[in-house]
């Protein structure tokens, strides 16, 4: 025997063990998501994807849960329930470039202008989930929705009576005003949605779509409404970029029952777009994001059903809250 055909059968047993490896990992990818994800007894407010996991915010105690993907959506808790007086999370983003999850947390809040109270956003270390920063927002600013820049600079917009967007800059831990309008109306429900698309942030407010660009040196241009075919009323809450569209989802918090609705902008120029129905008779979807696991794409739609917790709908909501999975 030579020296090669020695060689040749030492090695044998180590190919075939290599390809039943690698065709045992074939065998194992991961499965397209179910049609339901359950994320326990907890209201969610906002959903964020990263890669094959997902972060789903509670609006009820102010926990982070954790859904793996690639496992049909397992659930652990990232953040536990808050101890203090910030027991309602909302808005959620992943900063890939430092590894964080930024969390809006905010002290209860009814809709009532005369209740708002300061917010704050913390920041999480998506490996070990310990908490490495925090930012108070200005004094009767309820923070809903967080978004990021292509400078990694963060913004925050401002669902109370004041329509204003705040930027935060982590490096400085500087948190000052971003962009507001005399055209945004104060009173009532301020900035809902928003998402960072081409050079300016997208922010939903008195039934429309606002396109807010960003000038040279970083200052916010003056908001302009954008013109969307049929001119439909925008009632955004959460709100996703997946490149040249936004997905958002519509609740029916004041209406009763269970027809929310979530749909897709698809823009023409920064300022000009059309709607279409992805998918209607939720129930009241407060949090949207896309995910491809299996192969196939999805849209994420976080249930929060808070039209109980306003006295909309009578009765208890079905538990375990759910997230809601569609093919794009």
């Amino acid at each position: 025997m030579n020296a090669y055909t020695f060689t040749a059968r030492r090695a044998a047993p180590l190919l075939l063990s290599a390809a039943l490896l690698l065709g045992g990992c074939a065998l194992t990818a991961a499965p397209p998501l179910p049609a339901v994800l359950n994320i326990g007894d907890t209201a969610p407010e906002d959903l964020t994807v990263s890669g094959s996991t997902a972060y789903v915010s509670s609006i009820s105690d102010g926990s982070v849960i954790r859904l793996d993907l690639n496992r049909g959506g397992a659930a652990t808790t990232f953040v536990p329930a808050a101890g203090d007086a910030y027991r309602s999370a909302w808005g959620l983003r992943v900063v890939p470039g430092r590894n964080w999850l930024l969390s809006i947390q905010n002290q209860p809040y009814d809709f009532n202008p005369a209740h708002a109270r300061a917010s704050r956003l913390a920041a999480y270390d998506l490996g070990s989930g310990a908490k490495v920063a925090s930012w108070n927002l200005p004094e009767g600013m309820v923070g809903n929705t967080v978004e990021l820049d292509p400078a990694g600079n963060f913004y925050v917009g401002d669902i109370g009576p004041k329509p204003r967007i705040v930027r935060i800059d982590p490096a400085t831990g500087s948190v000052t005003p971003w962009a507001t309008s005399p055209l945004w109306q104060e009173g009532g429900f301020g900035i809902g949605g928003m998402a960072w698309g081409g050079a300016g942030l997208y922010a939903s407010h008195n039934n429309a779509l606002w396109y807010i660009g960003q000038n040279p040196d970083g200052s916010a241009a003056a908001p302009k409404p954008v013109k969307i075919a049929g001119d439909p009323v925008i009632f955004a809450d959460g709100m996703t970029w997946t490149g040249g569209s936004i997905i958002y989802a519509e609740n029916d918090v004041l209406v009763p029952g269970a027809h929310g609705s979530v749909f897709q902008v698809s823009f023409s120029t920064p300022t000009t777009a059309a709607r279409t129905l992805l998918r209607t008779d939720l129930r009241d979807p407060s949090g949207v994001a896309v995910a491809t696991v299996g192969g196939q794409a999805s849209v994420l739609v976080a249930e929060s059903q808070m039209g109980f917790a306003f006295g909309v709908d009578q009765g208890e909501p079905s538990r375990p809250y759910q997230i809601r999975v569609f093919a794009r």
